[in-house]
């Protein structure tokens, strides 16, 4: 069926800006986990949950009356062990005296040389095991590695911990990162962006839907895929000079990109049929062909089109719904597909 009705038709566009939004996690740039390294019970607090801690602060401070008699065991297995090695020490120098003048063999000084170096070994034991019980007893109290923002709290004050509890976590989100995961094929589509010391700008798109404020680059990408999923984690950087984005939050990160290659059309110039995609195609002849398209990215200018037409291809740019497969139309001057958006 023929129609005397005009239709805009035009070439696609070629080249396009378009970006791509993957689901994010939001992790501190700097997070660790307290645990209680020994049984005992919280004596103090010294910082309430969501509070900002600086560097070296007292967070927890368990009772250790067990550790501290530990410490004054090795202390005094400690003094004497030093002081039965000086006995000896004292003993070989007399043997060598005793030797000089003939007093003595040469066996008997052996022997108590062999001795002095096994009370030396001892002496070395018995401080490297009060070293310990000094390092056990200085865990008790828990103090903050670096400035941050204590979570929550699981234990307060007067209750018993047991060895290996999680106290509380510290997180330090003056700057944040952002994890995404990608397929195989949008990985190979952006080799060229994060290749080797590349550090390509992304932008954020927070829970709510709005732009985050402060932009934030690709810094590293894992080196290995996922065999379950097939897909590869990258790391995005951003700061976060208002704190506004915390650890675990979830967000879009959203990756700009260009691609001088790219055939576009309007997005109102396709239409779909049983889930897949169409345009129109005309002839020179004015018949209009509808060509199945795969789609790719959206993009300013509507969609791109990945495979199905060439950039010579004219298009009917709108009205493609009142349109049947065949059919002959009048088509405007051509145009190109920005006169028809």
């Amino acid at each position: 069926m023929d129609t005397t009705d005009e239709y805009p038709v035009g070439l696609p566009s070629i080249g396009a800006s378009f970006s791509r939004e993957f689901v994010g996690q939001v992790h501190a740039a700097r997070y660790v986990e307290f645990r209680a390294r020994h049984r005992g019970v919280i004596e103090r607090l010294g910082v309430d949950e969501g509070e900002r801690v600086q560097e070296g602060q007292l967070l927890f401070a368990i009772g250790a009356q067990g550790l501290k008699q530990e410490l004054a065991r090795a202390r005094a297995a400690t003094a004497s062990a030093s002081a039965e090695w000086r006995a000896a020490e004292v003993e070989v120098q007399s043997s060598r005296s005793l030797l000089e003048s003939k007093v003595i063999s040469t066996t008997e000084l052996a022997v108590a040389e062999a001795r002095l170096r096994s009370l030396a070994a001892k002496r070395q034991e018995a401080e490297a095991v009060a070293k310990q019980a000094k390092l056990n007893l200085s865990l008790a109290r828990v103090h903050a590695p670096f400035s941050g923002v204590v979570n929550r709290i699981h234990r307060k004050v007067g209750s018993l911990v047991l060895e290996d509890e999680l106290l509380t976590t510290l997180a330090d989100t003056a700057e944040v990162l952002v994890y995404f995961r990608v397929s195989e094929q949008e990985y190979l589509a952006l080799v060229p962006l994060v290749g080797v010391g590349r550090r390509q700008p992304v932008s954020l798109k927070l829970a709510n839907g709005e732009a985050y404020a402060h932009e934030g680059v690709i810094d590293a990408v894992e080196s290995e895929f996922d065999r379950a999923s097939g897909t590869l984690s990258f790391r995005a950087r951003f700061p976060n000079p208002e704190g506004l984005l915390r650890h675990g939050a979830s967000a879009q990160v959203v990756l700009l990109r260009e691609d001088p290659s790219a055939i576009v059309v309007p997005l109102r110039s396709t239409f779909e049929v049983q889930e897949k995609l169409y345009v129109y195609t005309v002839a020179p002849s004015g018949q209009v062909r509808a060509t199945q398209v795969t789609p790719g990215a959206r993009c300013a200018g509507g969609v791109v089109i990945e495979r199905g037409l060439d950039p010579q291809d004219r298009v009917v740019l709108e009205g493609a719904q009142r349109l049947r497969d065949g059919e002959r139309i009048v088509p405007r001057a051509p145009a190109l597909v920005g006169e028809g958006r």
